[in-house]
C-alpha cells in the first residue's frame, strides 16, 4: 500500500522487532535498536523508532508529492491560458491604436495631439513589424524590448523633450489597452526619462520683419498679421472665426486651443489698425465660418503643413531657421549619426516672441501684455489683476505699421478729468472701502455741479 512505502510496516521475529518498507523500488528490511543499539523488543519502542528510521523517506515522498501536484496546477493553468487566448485572444500590435482611439479610459486629446499620437505609434508598430516580425502582440513586448526601440529615439535623431514624449505616448497606450491585451505589467512604466534642455523661439528684427511681411501674399499676409499684431499662437491664427473678430469694437476675442479643455478663459486682443484694414478688406457677404477658410481647412488636415508653408516662406526671404551648426546643413554628405540635431530658433512662434518684445518696448505694462497673450499656466495668472480694454488697446496700438500704413481714424473724444477720477475711484472700490469712496464721489459730484462743470449725476 501507498502508506507503507511512505511509512514503512513493523514485523516481529522471535522477540525482536523489524521495520519493513519500499524505498525506490527495493524492498527495505532493518531491525529496530534503541539510543544504545540493542534490539528493541517492545512494541510501543518500535513504533516510535519505525517512524524516527522512515521520517526522511517520508519527506522526500512528500516533496516529490508536491512537485507533482504544482507541476500539474501548472500545466493546468498553461492548458486554461491557451485556451482563454484561443476564445478570448491578447490585443494585436495592428488593433492597439484602433483599441486605444475607442477606449472610454484615454484622456480627451484634441485632434492635433491626436494626429502627434498617431504619429509616433506609427513609428512604434512600423519598428516592430520590421525589426520583431514574430511579435504580434502587444503582450509579447517586453521590457528588453522597449528599451531596444528607446536606443533607436536616442542616437541624438530626438531632443529630450521629443524622446520623453514618445516614451509618455507608449506608456499611455499601454496603460490604457492593459486589460484588452492582458499584459502583467507596462514595459515602459518605469523606462527613465531625460532632463530636458529647451530652446525658445527668438524674435524677428525689424529688417527681417519688413521683408517677411512685404513678401508675403492671400492668407499667408493675414496669417503672418495675426501673429505678429495679435501674439497668438498657428493653430489659433489658422482658425480664427469672424464669430470671435468685432471689427466695429476692434477686438478680438478667443479661446486658445491650448488652454481651451482646461482653462476656457478667452483672451481679448485689440486689433491693430493695420491688420484691421486688412480684415476689412474682405466684404461682409464673403464673410464664411474662419477668417482664413483655405489655411483652415489645410490646419483641419495637416498642422504640419501649414507649419512648413510658412517656414517655406521663412527661408524664401532668407532667414535661417536653425541655431548655427546644428540642422540638415550643419555637415553637408555626414551620416545621420554625425549631423546635429536640429535646433529650431525661428518659427510661427517667434511672432509672438516679436509682438511679446515690440510691445514692452513700447512701454506697455508687463501686466497688460501678459493678459493679451494670455497664459497656460494658472500659477502665473494668479499674480495679474484684470487688464482694462483701454490699456489693452494703447499696447497695440503703439506697434509700428510693419505691413503698410493704416487709415486715419476719426479722433476719439476725450473723457473730461473728472470722469477720469470718478472711474479711478470707482475701480478701487472694496467691500471695507465702499462708504468712504462713495462720499469722495459725492463731493467730487457737488465741487462739479458748483463749478458749472457738466458731470452725471450719481446714483444713491
Amino acid at each position: 500500500m501507498i502508506t507503507k512505502h511512505r511509512t514503512g510496516s513493523l514485523t516481529k521475529r522471535g522477540s525482536n522487532y523489524y521495520v519493513r518498507a519500499m524505498i525506490e523500488g527495493k524492498v527495505i528490511t532493518q531491525v529496530l535498536r534503541d539510543e544504545n543499539g540493542n534490539a528493541i523488543t517492545t512494541k510501543r519502542e518500535a513504533e516510535m523508532a519505525k517512524e524516527k528510521f522512515m521520517a526522511p523517506f517520508a519527506v522526500a515522498n512528500k516533496v516529490e508529492a508536491l512537485q507533482s501536484i504544482v507541476g500539474a496546477l501548472s500545466d493546468g493553468k498553461a492548458e486554461m491560458a491557451e485556451l482563454e487566448d484561443r476564445r478570448n485572444p491578447p490585443l494585436p500590435v495592428a488593433q492597439a491604436w484602433t483599441e486605444f482611439i475607442g477606449s472610454p479610459n484615454r484622456p480627451d486629446s484634441g485632434p492635433e495631439t491626436l494626429y502627434q499620437y498617431e504619429c509616433q505609434w506609427s513609428a512604434f508598430a512600423g519598428w516592430i513589424k520590421d525589426k520583431h516580425p514574430d511579435i504580434a502582440t502587444l503582450r509579447g513586448v517586453t521590457r528588453e524590448i522597449a528599451e531596444e526601440y528607446a536606443a533607436t529615439l536616442n542616437g541624438g535623431r530626438f531632443s529630450s523633450n521629443t524622446y520623453n514624449k514618445h516614451l509618455g505616448l507608449l506608456t499611455l497606450v499601454f496603460r490604457v489597452v492593459k486589460h484588452k491585451a492582458k499584459l502583467a505589467e507596462n514595459p515602459w512604466a518605469d523606462m527613465p526619462r531625460k532632463r530636458l534642455v529647451t530652446h525658445s523661439r527668438r524674435e524677428f528684427t525689424v529688417e527681417e520683419l519688413r521683408k517677411v511681411c512685404q513678401d508675403a501674399t492671400g492668407e499667408l499676409r493675414t496669417l503672418l498679421a495675426l501673429g505678429l499684431y495679435c501674439g497668438l499662437r498657428l493653430g489659433d491664427c489658422a482658425t480664427l472665426r469672424w464669430g470671435e473678430v468685432d471689427l466695429q469694437r476692434a477686438m478680438i476675442r478667443r479661446i486658445p486651443n491650448k488652454t481651451a479643455r482646461h482653462n476656457p478663459r478667452p483672451v481679448v486682443v485689440p486689433i491693430h489698425p493695420v491688420l484691421r484694414d486688412m480684415l476689412s478688406e474682405v466684404p461682409a457677404e464673403k464673410r464664411g465660418e474662419y477668417v482664413l477658410p483655405d489655411t483652415a481647412a489645410l490646419y483641419a488636415h495637416r498642422t504640419d503643413a501649414v507649419t512648413d508653408l510658412v517656414q517655406n516662406h521663412f527661408r524664401a526671404c532668407g532667414i535661417t531657421l536653425h541655431k548655427p551648426g546644428t540642422g540638415p546643413a550643419s555637415k553637408p554628405g555626414a551620416g545621420s549619426e554625425e549631423r546635429k540635431r536640429a535646433v529650431l530658433e525661428v518659427g510661427f512662434h517667434s511672432l509672438r516672441h516679436t509682438f511679446v518684445s515690440l510691445c514692452r518696448e513700447s512701454n506697455a505694462p508687463l501686466a497688460v501684455v501678459e493678459a493679451i497673450v494670455g497664459h497656460s499656466n494658472p500659477a502665473m495668472t494668479r499674480h495679474y489683476t484684470h487688464i482694462g480694454e483701454l490699456a489693452a488697446v494703447q499696447a497695440v496700438a503703439a506697434l509700428p505699421a510693419l505691413m503698410g500704413d493704416a487709415k486715419p481714424e476719426p479722433p476719439k473724444p476725450q473723457e473730461p478729468a473728472i470722469l477720469r477720477e470718478i472711474r479711478a475711484i470707482v475701480e478701487s472700490i472694496t467691500a471695507e472701502t465702499w462708504g468712504e469712496r462713495k462720499a469722495a464721489i459725492l463731493a467730487m459730484l457737488d465741487l462739479a455741479s458748483a463749478n458749472g462743470q457738466r458731470a452725471p449725476q450719481a446714483r444713491q
